[in-house]
């Protein structure tokens, strides 16, 4: 008789145990931020388990059941998920829109509780999740961009043959992009850039013992790999970038056209392509870099930059005795895809 008592009490207990976890779903409790002007269907966050509890705006404060938790993110539906921890609520505590439900239903001799059934504090200790950004749109990872804009650059003539005065002359630059972004403010970025560096000279010339002036312009074109590091800060939609690291080139082409001043008037050099004097002219370029941009997400995924950077040449573009370096800056706007 005992031990039937005995099995007939171990049974209700059970049972109770059974049916207090019973209706129990586990969920990642995250604050969600919805893209502009998007309204995600009913249906489809019902498939993932999310539950919206409060809305205000793009923001939302929502559950997310934790077996489809990676889904949801994999889905790509909102613009950004920011979670919090992992909680376990009864099915009974949420709404059919979302929120706690705390009114009791007649003939209920218990309101039902708002708090979630908490995990003890060890466990939920080890069940939180960081609180990072998960930024679908600009996530960790590769990106491609592709940049225009214009050049301006002067020639630093620290000794040369030649008496004269040189001058700062614009040109074009077109940059293929491509940089890795290790998290939200650190990145690297290099790329293929083909920029101008242009100048302009007014030499004095001894050619025979007759004194003659040159005004000559010089288009120059290289083909030049930054390497630079990128610090930004700021916002999810616009931040502010600090570059910084170094550049290797190579000189493809000069194009020259000017004027010689003779004893009388000047007459006119028809512009002529430079063939390079591999005794005298140097064609490897070097230097360091910084910059200065801006960027705008535009559209998931898609940003918009604006920017400007310095180009200090370390290499002399003449060989001795000659030291004659270029200084350069580029401005521009892009556009740059993260995968």
């Amino acid at each position: 008789m005992k031990k039937s008592l005995f099995l007939v009490l171990f049974l209700a207990l059970m049972g109770g145990a059974m049916a207090q976890n019973e209706g129990v779903t586990e969920y990642v409790s995250a604050l969600i931020t919805f893209r502009d002007g998007s309204t995600v269907p009913q249906d489809s966050l019902s498939k993932y388990g999310v539950v919206i509890q409060t809305r205000s705006g793009r923001m939302a404060t929502a559950l997310i059941a934790a077996d489809h938790y990676q889904a949801f993110l994999d889905a790509n539906l909102v613009e950004r998920v920011q979670p919090s921890t992992r909680v376990f609520m009864r099915n009974n505590q949420v709404g059919e829109n979302g929120a706690y439900m705390d009114r009791p239903h007649k003939g209920e001799r218990k309101a039902r509780t708002k708090k979630p059934v908490e995990q003890d504090r060890e466990s939920l200790r080890r069940d939180m999740i960081p609180e990072e950004d998960i930024r679908n749109d600009e996530a960790k990872g590769w990106y491609l961009g592709l940049m225009l804009g214009g050049s301006s650059n002067k020639l630093d003539v620290q000794k040369t043959i030649f008496n004269g005065v040189w001058y700062s002359y614009r040109g074009l630059n077109v940059e293929a992009r491509v940089g890795y972004q290790f998290n939200e403010w650190f990145g690297i970025r290099s790329g293929v850039n083909l920029i101008s560096k242009n100048y302009a000279d007014k030499l004095t010339v001894d050619i025979n013992g007759t004194e003659r002036k040159y005004q000559t312009y010089h288009q120059n074109q290289y083909l030049q790999v930054p390497l630079m590091a990128d610090f930004s800060i700021g916002g999810e939609a616009v931040r502010i970038h600090f570059m910084a690291g170094g550049y290797a080139g190579y000189w493809l082409i000069q194009y020259r056209d000017g004027y010689v001043y003779k004893t009388t008037e000047p007459h006119h050099n028809t512009g002529y392509s430079y063939l390079f004097n591999e005794g005298y002219d140097n064609r490897f370029d070097a230097g360091v870099a910084a910059g200065l941009g801006l960027s705008m997400n535009v559209a998931p995924r898609w940003q918009l930059m604006f920017e400007g950077n310095y180009y200090h040449g370390l290499i002399s573009v003449a060989k001795s005795p000659s030291k004659m370096f270029n200084r350069t800056w580029n401005f521009g706007m892009g556009v740059v895809y993260h995968f």
